[in-house]
């Protein structure tokens, strides 16, 4: 299909305003866009595209829950450090001290990949976006050269098809003037002979004939 294309002519470059001036805001979760491939097969980069962003919103997901479970974790530690603070600071418990300490630790850890997490949040959907430019460019590509393709082999088939007509006309014709001539020669041939006569070779060269 891509010989069709063999001069090589620059390929124009989407601009990413195209996916919000006609709504287009995730591809692979849009009907319009799946019901363009029930008679296209996609390309091996439409699939690696569609790919990327499966696993894009996987990842979006899976952050987005490890966040709510460290912020749960967090709220924890802090309010464990508020139970703890009369032991250590008015009855001096070493005990309660370890155990707020660790609290505290934890609570760092938690901050740093608080941090973490809001960063990737903020990258996966710039991620999402371009990958998603990325598939209705090569959406484009495919459904471009797969209508042209159809339309030249239209074009092949119009040609056919005219030809067909004008043979099936001739044959038509060919067909109407055997049948007359049939007709005109038994006429003929009766005037000629009688009908008495031409029954009898009827039966001889017709009758042969079944």
């Amino acid at each position: 299909m891509w010989k069709l294309f063999s001069k090589k002519k620059p390929e124009p470059q989407l601009d990413m305003k195209v996916l919000f001036k006609n709504d287009i805001t995730l591809l692979t979760l849009d009907e319009r866009w799946n019901s363009l491939f029930k008679n296209i097969v996609k390309t091996e980069e439409i699939s690696q595209c569609e790919n990327s962003i499966k696993e894009l919103l996987k990842e979006q997901s899976r952050v987005i829950s490890e966040s709510k479970e460290i912020a749960a974790r967090k709220k924890e530690c802090m309010d464990n450090i508020i139970r703890l603070t009369t032991e250590v600071f008015d009855n001096n418990n070493q005990d309660a001290q370890t155990e707020m300490q660790e609290c505290e630790k934890q609570i760092i850890g938690i901050n740093t990949r608080l941090t973490e997490i809001e960063e990737r949040l903020a990258d996966i959907p710039k991620e999402i976006r371009q990958v998603n430019l990325e598939l209705l460019e090569n959406t484009v590509k495919l459904v471009y050269f797969s209508i042209r393709e159809n339309q030249q082999r239209v074009t092949q088939l119009d040609k056919e098809i005219a030809e067909t007509k004008e043979k099936l006309i001739k044959l038509v014709d060919e067909r109407e003037l055997r049948a007359q001539d049939d007709t005109d020669t038994y006429s003929y041939f009766h005037d000629l002979l009688g009908g008495d006569q031409l029954q009898k070779l009827d039966e001889v060269y017709f009758s042969s004939r079944e």
